[in-house]
């Protein structure tokens, strides 16, 4: 006998319907709770990424307030914007200066012989770019070989480049585009001017160490290298000045209060310390007059008026988070949660209790910030402002890392994170030094000319390049110190580290003197120049460091600067003056702002308790995945269980159907026996 097992098919029921809604009637209840508590952990997840943003966003506000550099901020006025334009830093300090423009700063031109065509072909060979100063003079007429080239002086911070010319680029226009394309510091363009094409070689820097020695290599003679045809037509070099010197390199030349500045660009600073002066033009004999003034009190009003907007912002957002009954009655998702609450509770005490080491202004409230009931802070801006006028360092200092001392030549230099706060004492063993190079003796009248302008140096190590002075007449050789020194100074290689030399004449011999101390410290000769007595038996003598303690424990000297250990580990001072010995203390606060910002790093860190709290609640969301994945795998078995146990009833009904179907027919067949089925 046949049995039917497609489920419902013998017995008739809707087999998939019943079984839909007992695996529905098993799974809803689970999935309602996974839901619950995934839209929960969601919701806590948001809340915790806002109350990050908003505690990130108040430690951005402290930024502004963890330097004094950070509170000053000055305005300049310029009486000749045509001339010149000036900005400011925040190192710069108030003063009136006169800034007489006398020159700017120029790159060289060089030009060819002029062209019919720009497809002319020039020649094949290499070209090769050599930078530095050149002493040259384009006479009265190039035209007639009136020049006069008379040196050059390779820049070692600039090294030779050369391009190779050959019948894909040998044109004009094709050399002008390869030098474009190898961007080697040359600028090449085309001109016409009336005679024919020329092509222009401009160094792409301006200034004096920055001019072109175009050196030609044909493949042949030296005479080929050198002639008036083919490539060589480019030369401009001590053998041959083909190329014609339309424009020459000079270095921008301006007074500052009388005092004499050279520098390559016409964007200067460091003249005057804290400024920028944009040269535009020069005006010979009309100094323009620069009035730096101080709105310090405004900027620190700014800044700090930012810090309590920024705290105020997060203390509202930790409120309404973690709000009881608000003001839609319902309460907010962080209420109870211990941390958050143990963070905002951290921030609010280094408020309230923060004071500094000293002055007249130690703590906020003294300063006008107040706390509100709500945990909120108060500003009184007159209150802020007049603390501001009355004793602006005092102030300020409540927020960043300070040292005040008692030894006016002591300066509090730099603080670390695992610098305590504290009051420590000062002991010197012995002074810092600066390098020195003194000369071989030497007397006057010295002239200067062409044979003996030149030298060069090197300064804690980094050369000087070559140094050109005025060729003059000095009788007397203070004048000659003060010329070495203005030029050594205006070198592009000591600007770009911030270093400088003094220059004097003591006992019959020129005295070259690092600006800095220490035992990196140092001046030596690099190209001799007997006329100043920069020979052999010049004698050089490094700097040494300072030496001492601080807090009664063995400091680190390097330079003029002393550095702690122990709980002094990172505070840094700098020793001036001329005495050993004790030298006062130093009285060391954190600062609040500081202090915030280590607070808040602690709480932001990969092992901090926001990230730990964000990691907990990240880590019971996917917690939440893996459980749905088990309770489908769950749902899937009592769904297969309950189809074998349908299918099994739906035999078991299918077989005694068939059994009483085959009854009927027995009896159905029986003589007599009959049954009525109406």
């Amino acid at each position: 006998m046949a049995t039917i097992t497609a489920a419902g098919i013998g017995s008739g029921l809707d087999v998939n319907n019943i079984l839909e809604q007992i695996v529905e009637a098993e799974r809803a209840p689970a999935e309602s709770r996974l839901d619950l508590k995934e839209t929960n952990l969601q919701a806590e997840l948001s809340a915790f990424g806002s109350f990050k943003s908003s505690v990130s966003l108040f430690q951005t506000s402290l930024g502004k307030l963890q330097s004094a550099a950070l509170f000053n901020s000055s305005d300049v006025s310029v009486s000749n914007t045509d001339v010149l334009t000036a900005s400011t830093s925040s190192i710069s300090k108030p003063g009136n200066f006169s800034v007489e423009v006398k020159s700017l700063a120029q790159a060289q031109t060089l030009a060819s012989i002029a062209f019919n065509e720009l497809d002319d072909v020039i020649g094949s060979g290499t070209l090769t770019f050599d930078f530095g100063t050149t002493v040259y003079d384009p006479g009265t007429d190039y035209a007639t070989g009136d020049d006069t080239y008379t040196s050059f002086t390779k820049n070692s911070e600039r090294p030779s480049e050369s391009i190779v010319i050959d019948n894909t680029n040998n044109t004009i226009s094709g050399i002008r585009d390869a030098i474009n394309a190898a961007d080697i510091g040359v600028s090449a363009t085309i001109v016409d001017d009336g005679s024919g094409f020329r092509l222009l070689l401009a160094s792409d820097q301006q200034g004096l160490d920055n001019s072109l020695q175009v050196n030609v290599s044909e493949g042949g003679t030296v005479a080929d290298d050198t002639d008036m045809s083919g490539l060589s037509v480019l030369a401009f070099n001590s053998i041959a000045s083909n190329a014609e010197q339309t424009q020459s390199a000079l270095d921008a030349n301006i007074s500052v209060n009388g005092l004499s500045v050279l520098r390559e660009s016409n964007s200067i600073v460091g003249a005057i310390p804290g400024v920028t002066l944009n040269l535009k033009t020069a005006d010979v004999g009309n100094p323009v007059q620069l009035v730096i003034t101080s709105n310090n009190v405004e900027k620190s009003q700014e800044n700090i008026g930012d810090f309590v907007d920024a705290f105020n912002e997060l203390a509202t957002v930790y409120n309404n988070l973690s709000a009881f009954g608000g003001n839609d009655g319902q309460n907010g998702i962080l209420l109870g949660d211990n941390t958050s609450r143990n963070i905002i509770q951290q921030m609010r005490r280094e408020l309230g209790d923060f004071s500094s080491n000293g002055g007249s202004f130690n703590s906020l409230s003294s300063i006008g910030i107040t706390t509100a009931r709500d945990g909120t802070l108060k500003l009184d801006a007159a209150v802020l402002n007049k603390a501001l006028e009355n004793d602006f360092d005092s102030v300020t200092q409540l927020f960043y890392a300070s040292g005040n001392t008692t030894d006016s030549d002591v300066t509090f230099n730099s603080s670390t994170a695992s610098t305590k706060a504290g009051d420590y004492s000062i002991s010197v063993g012995s002074l810092a030094t600066q390098g020195q190079l003194v000369a071989q003796g030497i007397s006057g009248p010295i002239t200067i000319n062409a044979t003996n302008d030149s030298f060069s140096l090197f300064v804690d190590g980094a050369s000087t390049g070559n140094i050109a002075i005025t060729q003059a007449s000095y009788s007397d050789l203070n004048s000659l110190a003060q010329e070495i020194e203005t030029r050594v100074n205006a070198s592009s290689a000591l600007q770009n580290i911030s270093l400088n030399i003094s220059v004097s004449y003591v006992s019959g011999a020129l005295q070259f003197t690092s600006s800095s101390y220490g035992v990196n410290s140092s001046v030596s000769t690099s190209l001799q120049n007997s006329t100043l007595g920069l020979t052999s038996a010049a004698t050089s003598s490094a700097g040494s460091d300072v030496t001492g303690s601080i807090g009664g424990l063995s400091a680190i000297g390097e330079g003029r600067v002393l550095t702690g250990s122990g709980e002094a580990s990172g505070l840094a001072v700098e020793i001036a003056g001329s005495t050993a010995g004790s030298r006062g203390s130093v009285v060391f606060s954190k600062g609040l702002a500081s202090e915030l910002d280590s607070l808040i790093n602690k709480f932001l860190a990969d092992d901090g308790q926001l990230t730990a709290k964000t990691d907990s609640i990240n880590k019971q969301i996917l917690d939440i995945s893996e459980q749905r994945v088990d309770l489908d795998a769950r749902v899937a078995q009592i769904e297969e269980r309950f189809r074998r146990q349908f299918s099994s009833l739906d035999v078991l009904i299918s077989q005694l159907n068939a059994t009483s179907s085959f009854l009927q027919q027995q009896l159905d067949s029986l003589p007599g026996i009959s049954f009525n089925r109406k």
